[in-house]
């Protein structure tokens, strides 16, 4: 049994240089692939007032302009943000304001205008602009394209003298507590559908109203007083507040997003969309939806069925929205036609009772058309046949009812009344992080989307001044990150708006910035690979050692290739003639995504180690890849190959490590070709000096150590012991100048040859090993023991092990095994007691004594019972010293424990190196002077 189970040993420890325990490539963190932190300089616009207001216009003939509202001001710029003119808006009252003459006289003294509402007419060369002073009013500037420029020519104040009065005021537009607006245009007239923030002081006089559809009158001086509106009950006002974020228009509907309490009396918060229609004024088929955007970690998602599945987080306030088609890409994953338009709003999650955000977004996308139609489902169930009592909703607009059921449309006069009024749909819409909860730690401020090709990209800003260009898909496990830049303003990005499909504008602080929607340039990606494999549409090159564009590089610029790159290697020296296998580690080994280095054609890759040839493994190469980490995106790629013989005329000393890939052109437009070299590696020849211990018993099991230079050489070792393999003791270190193997038995005593081979080559050990008989223990004595207390072990052949150790185990506690003393004779050896735990003074322990004889086979047990060390104690007078009185002649020496171990230990006492003949007490010993001692006047010293 024994034999069969050191030749399991044998095998296993003879493999363990390919086992898991094997030298591994470190992997590559991705984040060195690109570096986020290469500025950019982007064209910009300082208004030197903080932005409030961006719009864009484009003329069918060619030119555009950006305005740019500020306090008190609107400025013109060129789409390169080169000013052109400045408008005036503020302060009221003041001689430097020409337009403010064109509204009512100010009653009060300046007041500065904040530019709440900056709108273009979707049809007509119309400019609005809506500020809150004089109860927000509005202003129309008509544009002209004047030499090639667009220009404000005219400039009315929309606003009628009467109609007007504290109660009622449609032309009282903006609320200074913030004001969401979209323009609808019919061929006969323009509809400002508005949602403004109020509150009691704000609706006591000349209140906008919170939700309100307003018609600019043909003759322009300002809107129809028969507007339908809603606005929070006296009761809510000040405690119920909504706040629009966002408004846009799709083709029969108007949208708008909103943040606000779940219902009154509640501090926690949520998000909804509310729909108007475009085809009617009077607010009827006003709807609301609460959007629920949300990540659920896989836990949850398995749980997704069940009743009682909760989401891990909830993204419940926006913070900006966006609407847009998507790529192909994006349409798959969702579900929908690339030609529908989905709502991309950028969420965060709120502190407790509270709409502030943290630092915590996500992107969540809603389809419109199944808002759409969730809208409609929900309605049926008010409307429809069902028993289910449901609240209409809306409790802060209009009186708490429930939905009439039953509604009989086959009826010859259907009563259709239950779909005209305004709705809350008692059903959430729930959408999943696109970005799995990758920007945690982030918080995102605006967002503008654009469908690239068939690939869909967010451009999002942040609270730290920062922009984000990310590919949306859905709940990718990484993100797709296209660039990631600072702008250089700490505040937060706003106004995200686009020019024609290629320009995009966004405000932060005082400035205007201009962004290509294709980024601000490719140099902060790190390396080729990653480089050429970004999206086509950026237009990245790899120039020399950086990624550009084209206009960027001043010598060959490549688009299709890139060579390897070479990160590190293993082992760092070789044996001159051997086969050492070389482990090779990098990235850019391969151009297709699948890491299986059998797909790739075997004569791609060369390797040179110096002046010989390395032969690529591709089974070896795929059994060192490194198993993917989860939600990490660190990388490597690994080659192993095998250094073929050196000739008679090999030599050491150092070499380069050179990897060659030339990959043929395929169907891809990216292919691996080009070299990397890395030096660092030396050919050396290993030399055995010493073996040490030189014996050891014919059974086997003593630990070998062989010493010398470069042994830990080569990728393979073993070491033989006559025709017999010594099994490794673990796997060599690098450096380390020492091979340890156990050796095995032997057939015979006598001399053994030892040899090291590595990697196939063979290094002798100058001496041999000399196998002796086995040893054997028959007694241990005394049979009793304490920590430090000699014991004496009786056998034959003792002298056979290099060395011996003790060991004693007691109620499932086993001491570290301690060392003996060397053999003195063939027949004995000499062994200090190990420590042994003791809770108490007085506490003794029955167990075995293992004697273990450096490896040889089997061990011997002995009964052994244990004793807590015993302490003598100092001799009690001044001093330490015992002064005796003429005739006396008995010594008392105090102890604990040592009339424990005298039933099984001899106990001595001497005075003056004279035995003294001891009686042990129960606490002390004593013994009497030796007549023959004559003690001198200094005294002699007593040893126990």
């Amino acid at each position: 049994m024994g034999l069969l189970c050191r030749i399991c040993l044998l095998l296993v420890l003879a493999l363990a240089p390919l086992g898991t325990g094997a030298w591994q490539c470190p992997r590559i963190p991705y984040s060195s692939t690109r570096n986020f932190s290469i500025p950019y300089v982007l064209p910009s616009l300082d208004a030197s007032s903080p932005v409030q207001n961006i719009a864009v216009f484009t003329d069918s003939a060619g030119p555009a302009a950006i305005f740019v509202a500020v306090r008190n001001r609107i400025l013109l710029a060129s789409p390169e943000l080169r000013l052109l003119s400045v408008l005036v808006t503020g302060p009221v009252g003041s001689a430097e304001c020409e337009i403010c003459r064109l509204c009512p006289a100010a009653t009060d003294g300046p007041e500065d205008t904040d530019n709440v509402l900056l709108l273009l007419d979707p049809l007509e060369p119309w400019l609005y602009s809506c500020g809150t002073a004089r109860h927000g009013l509005c202003y129309q500037h008509q544009l002209e394209v004047l030499d090639g420029k667009v220009a404000i020519t005219t400039t009315r104040c929309l606003y009628s003298a009467t109609g007007n009065r504290p109660a009622s005021c449609p032309d009282c537009v903006a609320s200074p507590l913030g004001t969401s607006a979209t323009v609808v245009a019919t061929s006969y007239a323009s509809f400002f559908y508005l949602g403004s923030t109020v509150n009691s002081s704000v609706a006591a006089r000349y209140s906008p109203q919170s939700v309100s559809v307003r018609r600019l009158k043909g003759t322009l001086d300002g809107f129809s007083d028969d507007f339908q509106w809603l606005t929070v009950l006296p009761q809510y006002r000040d405690n119920y507040t909504i706040h629009y974020v966002h408004s846009f228009a799709d083709r029969d509907h108007v949208y708008f997003l909103t943040v606000q309490p779940e219902r009154p009396g509640l501090a926690a918060y949520h998000t909804r969309l509310a729909r108007l229609s475009t085809h009617e004024r009077d607010l009827r088929h006003y709807r609301e939806l609460v959007l629920d955007c949300r990540f659920e970690s896989k836990r949850r998602r398995r749980r997704s069925g069940e009743e009682d599945a909760e989401r891990d987080v909830a993204y419940n306030v926006l913070q900006a929205a966006h609407t847009a088609r998507p790529g192909t890409r994006l349409a798959r994953d969702l579900g929908i036609n690339d030609t529908d338009m989905v709502l991309f709003g950028a969420f965060a999650e709120s502190w407790p009772e509270s709409r502030v955000p943290q630092e915590d977004s996500a992107v969540c996308a809603f389809p419109l058309r199944l808002l759409n139609q969730a809208m409609e489902e929900g309605m049926e169930k008010c409307c429809g046949t069902g028993h289910q009592s449901l609240l209409r909703g809306l409790s802060f607009f209009q009186p708490a009812e429930y939905c009439p059921h039953n509604v009989n449309l086959s009826a010859p006069v259907a009563n259709t009344s239950c779909w005209d009024q305004p709705t809350l749909i008692p059903a959430a819409s729930h959408k999943v992080d696109l970005f799995n909860r990758h920007l945690a730690g982030v918080l995102l401020t605006s967002i503008f989307v654009t469908a690239l090709g068939d690939v869909t990209v967010a451009h999002l800003g942040t609270a730290e001044g920062r922009i984000f260009q990310i590919v949306l898909q859905r709940s990718s496990s990484y993100l797709l990150t296209l660039a990631n830049f600072s702008l250089g303003e700490p505040g937060p990005v706003r106004g995200a708006m686009g020019l024609q499909s290629h320009s995009l504008f966004f405000t932060a602080g005082t400035k205007v910035w201009r962004l290509n929607v294709t980024g601000p340039g490719c140099r902060h990606f790190s390396t080729c690979q990653h480089c050429l494999r970004a999206e086509r549409f950026m237009g990245c090159g790899w120039c020399r050692d950086g990624c550009t564009r084209r206009h960027e590089c001043t010598g060959l610029w490549v688009q299709d290739s890139c060579p390897p790159v070479l990160t590190d290697f293993h082992p760092r020296s070789a044996p001159l003639q051997g086969r050492t296998r070389v482990t090779l580690c990098g990235m850019t080994f391969r151009s297709h995504l699948d890491p299986d280095p059998r797909r790739s054609s075997p004569g791609a890759y060369r390797v040179a180690v110096g002046q010989r040839g390395c032969t690529v493994l591709p089974e070896e190469s795929r059994s060192h890849r490194p198993l993917p980490t989860s939600r990490r995106k660190d990388f490597v790629d690994v080659l192993v190959c095998e250094l073929e013989p050196g000739g008679p005329t090999a030599a050491g000393g150092p070499a380069d490590v050179v990897l060659t890939v030339e990959e043929p052109a395929g169907p891809s437009s990216f292919r691996v070709h080009g070299s990397t070299t890395l030096g660092g590696f030396v050919f050396v020849e290993p030399h055995i000096s010493a073996l040490h211990p030189p014996f050891g018993p014919q059974g086997g099991g003593t630990h070998i150590s062989l010493h010398g230079t470069h042994l830990s050489a080569g990728s393979s070792w073993r070491v033989m012991v006559n025709s017999s393999e010594c099994p490794l003791a673990g796997q060599p270190r690098q450096g380390d100048g020492a091979i340890q193997c156990t050796a095995p038995a032997a057939s015979g005593l006598g001399a053994a040859w030892v040899a090291l081979w590595i990697d196939g080559e063979e290094f002798p050990a100058p001496l041999p090993f000399q196998y002796r008989p086995d040893p054997f223990v028959s007694a241990i004595v005394p049979s009793c023991s304490y920590e430090g207390s000699m014991l004496t072990i009786i056998g034959t052949h003792l002298d056979s092990v290099y060395r011996a150790k003790i060991r004693f185990e007691a109620n499932g506690v086993r001491t570290e095994a301690t060392e003996c003393e060397g053999s003195q004779a063939p027949e004995r050896l000499l062994c200090h007691g190990p420590a042994f735990p003791f809770e108490s003074k007085v506490e003794t322990a029955s167990g075995n004594l293992s004697v273990l004889l450096d490896g040889a086979a089997g061990r011997w047990l002995f009964r052994l019972r244990y004793y807590p060390q015993p302490e003598v104690f100092a001799l009690e007078q001044e001093g330490g010293r015992l002064r005796l009185k003429p005739g006396d002649d008995e010594i008392e020496v105090h102890q604990l424990g040592l009339d424990a171990v005298a039933t099984c230990m001899n106990i001595t006492m001497t005075v003056g190196g004279q035995d003294c003949h001891p009686n042990v007490l129960k606490n002390e010993v004593t013994c009497r002077l030796p007549r023959e001692l004559h003690l001198r006047p200094a005294g002699a010293p007593v040893e126990v």
